[in-house]
């Protein structure tokens, strides 16, 4: 039965909807019922707080309407999008916070209609009932269930880049695709990474547009709020890059510092670490790009087919969300349109087709693995802390992309039709 599923596309492509529906419907059952009560002192209590990332930003945009400044207010993110989370700090937290989440609910039906839309650029035609399945597995992608039920911007960001790959491949404007770009690097710095895609198909003018764009914001940005409130950005980035333990930490890096923490290694010791994962990350980024430059430096066009521009763009996008010191399991969300890609446009053999269910599948029932592990407890519960779910998510699909890529490299470059 398991290779009728795997051999067969329209068989696997159900099973991976059913999959991430029953992910995110029963991670919404399991949240109605930890925060009713009815699991209250066997998990963790901040599992059960709606909005608990909105009320952060939330809270420091009520002070800075109250006339404090940025560092003040404590705001984390880019100075600018401050004036964004204080639309919605004029009225009360959980008003605010069904609205906001409404919003990113609506941002995430217009990326699936962008999604849809990409998918029939390459040839994937999808009945109405194939599109509707599109859209249920998206919102109850537990990632992004979990980001709207805890307000935060991944939601967004992955609206945001869904448009980028949108305007950039599908109808090739620069401006649009630039200010898609941009405005998701705003609200979450790892985006910018996508330049790399641009990069590689010699789409310089691209580049070019998307950093004025961000010049432009930038210096409005500082016109507003002043050198201060960035550098106060600039220093909590900082800060935020430095490697700890933290048991939802879905970054790769993570089984370091969790495992340093498990052993009681700190001082000098840790500091070392980060220092070296600091240079193992950009030795592994380095020699993929070193690997794939050859074939830039004599046959680049080959970077703007289907089969490349995917590979491409799935690469950066699991390296910008993995390869950072924190990595919670919303950014997941970034990987939707990779993950879409994937399933619907490129062919899969079954040892693919076996990694890119246990990268979904992790992603899916994370929560449910992290509540179980606080459950049960003992060894398995220093097994997950140490490996997180999302980690094991991250590894096989860089492990698949990767795969692909070497794969594809090996067949001679060969091109895929023109998308």
């Amino acid at each position: 039965m398991l290779s009728k599923l795997l051999l067969d596309d329209k068989r696997y492509q159900l099973f991976l909807g059913g999959m991430v529906l029953t992910g995110g419907v029963s991670f919404l059952l399991l949240f109605y019922l930890i925060w009713s009560g009815v699991f209250q002192g066997l998990l963790p209590a901040e599992i059960a707080i709606p909005g608990r990332d909105f009320k952060i930003l939330y809270n420091a945009a009520t002070r800075f309407s109250q006339g404090a400044s940025v560092a003040e207010a404590g705001y984390i993110y880019f100075p600018l999008v401050v004036y964004y989370h204080q639309l919605f700090s004029h009225i009360s937290f959980y008003p605010a916070f069904i609205t906001i989440s409404l919003w990113s609910l609506l941002l995430a039906v217009i990326a699936t209609f962008l999604a849809i839309k990409i998918l029939d650029h390459y040839q994937v035609r999808l009945s109405t009932a194939g599109k509707w399945l599109v859209l249920f597995s998206i919102i109850f992608f537990c990632p992004v269930t979990a980001s709207l039920n805890s307000g935060n911007v991944n939601t967004l960001v992955f609206s945001f880049i869904t448009m980028f790959f949108f305007f950039f491949c599908v109808r090739n404007k620069n401006v649009y695709a630039g200010l898609s770009l941009a405005v998701a690097t705003v609200f979450k710095i790892f985006p910018a990474a996508l330049l790399l895609l641009a990069a590689f198909q010699r789409r310089f003018k691209f580049v070019l547009v998307f950093l004025l764009i961000l010049a432009l914001i930038g210096v409005f940005s500082i016109l507003l709020l002043g050198i201060p409130a960035h550098l106060y950005f600039m220093e909590y980035v900082a800060f935020y890059q430095d490697g700890k333990a933290a048991g939802s930490n879905a970054a790769i890096s993570s089984v370091i510092y969790n495992s340093l923490e498990l052993l009681n290694i700190t001082g000098t010791t840790q500091s070392t670490v980060n220092i070296s994962w600091l240079f193992i990350r950009l030795a592994f980024v380095f020699t993929i790009l070193g690997y794939l430059y050859p074939l830039f430096r004599t046959k680049a066009e080959v970077f703007r087919n289907k089969e490349w521009t995917i590979l491409l763009f799935s690469l950066f996008s699991v390296l910008m969300v993995s390869l950072t010191s924190h990595s919670w399991v919303y950014y997941a969300s970034s990987l939707i349109l990779p993950f879409l890609l994937f399933v619907f446009c490129l062919k899969l053999t079954t040892s693919e087709k076996t990694l890119l269910t246990i990268s979904i599948a992790f992603f899916s029932f994370n929560t449910h693995i992290e509540s179980l592990s606080a459950v049960v407890g003992g060894a398995f519960s220093t097994l997950v802390y140490v490996v997180h779910p999302g980690v094991i998510g991250y590894l096989s699909f860089l492990t698949l992309v990767l795969l692909k890529i070497a794969r594809l490299r090996q067949a001679g470059y060969q091109q895929a039709p023109k998308g």
